[in-house]
């Protein structure tokens, strides 16, 4: 895959004015402009894909296990590290049974913070670090903390931009798709390797770079329909203001319906 010479970027409104990125999709042509891109100024220091494991999905989980893959801005692996995390509150059988990690694996365990901060040396303190995770909503809020600016970038929303019609966008199923070899297991280093090399699909499959992977998953997609609620089935950019503005004020700023609609160019006029 050919990169640009510098992928280590500052935008600018310029800057998008020159993209000729393009989203085919349902045979029709779309311009990042026309998709509604919001492109914030970064450029990162850090390339990381990262997984956790945790003691369950109630309010007040803790991570079990954190595993991260660091790369660079050409998709090469640089370094991976692992461990079992004591999250210091009992782990629910449920969540046992899915990853297996028990109460008596992870005692001798150090913290998240110990992990991160002590054992290495809190690397991430002072960098910009783009952050991909599949399902990022739920494992970006673990890890941004340790970071002193975090970008996310979710390969279950590049999955649903590439694959619309997929039976559903877990891991397992987008590698399947994609032809990926690694399999997801339920725990971090496999997961982390498997989100990696989903991204790698998407990016070679796509002769795209890691900016235009972050501007795709950015984007409005006009074609995009609510999964769920009275409005199933309609297209999120066709919504009614008042439904579309309280569901911004309801869901997670971090669900890809909310960031569709936030990104929906018009919608408070």
């Amino acid at each position: 895959m050919q990169q640009p010479e510098n992928p280590r970027f500052k935008d600018s409104s310029d800057d998008k004015s020159r993209l000729d990125l393009i989203l085919m999709r349902s045979h029709q042509r779309y311009t990042i402009l026309e998709l509604g891109v919001v492109i914030k100024d970064s450029t990162f220091d850090n390339f990381i894909v990262v997984d956790f494991e945790t003691t369950g999905l109630a309010p007040g989980y803790r991570p079990v296990e954190i595993a991260w893959l660091e790369f660079d801005e050409n998709f090469r692996e640089i370094n991976s590290v692992e461990s079992l995390i004591n999250p210091q509150i009992p782990i629910e059988h449920g969540a046992e049974k899915v990853h297996g990690i028990s109460d008596a694996m992870v005692k001798d365990a150090p913290t998240l913070d110990d992990f991160i901060t002590v054992q290495h040396a809190d690397k991430f303190r002072n960098s910009n670090v783009l952050v991909v995770a599949h399902n990022a909503k739920f494992d970006y809020p673990m890890f941004a903390p340790y970071c002193a600016q975090a970008t996310q970038l979710c390969t279950m929303n590049l999955g649903r931009k590439f694959y619309p019609a997929a039976p559903s966008y877990k891991l397992g199923v987008l590698a399947k798709i994609c032809g990926v070899r690694k399999v997801p297991t339920h725990r971090a280093l496999d997961d982390v390797e498997t989100s990696f090399a989903l991204l790698q699909h998407f990016a070679t499959a796509n002769s795209l770079s890691i900016r235009e992977l972050i501007e795709l998953e950015q984007a409005v997609d006009p074609n995009a329909v609510m999964p769920f609620g009275k409005h199933k089935g309609t297209k999120i950019v066709d919504l009614p203001k008042d439904y579309a503005i309280w569901l911004i004020d309801t869901l997670d700023k971090d669900d890809w319906v909310a960031r569709q609609l936030r990104n929906t160019p018009d919608l408070y006029i």
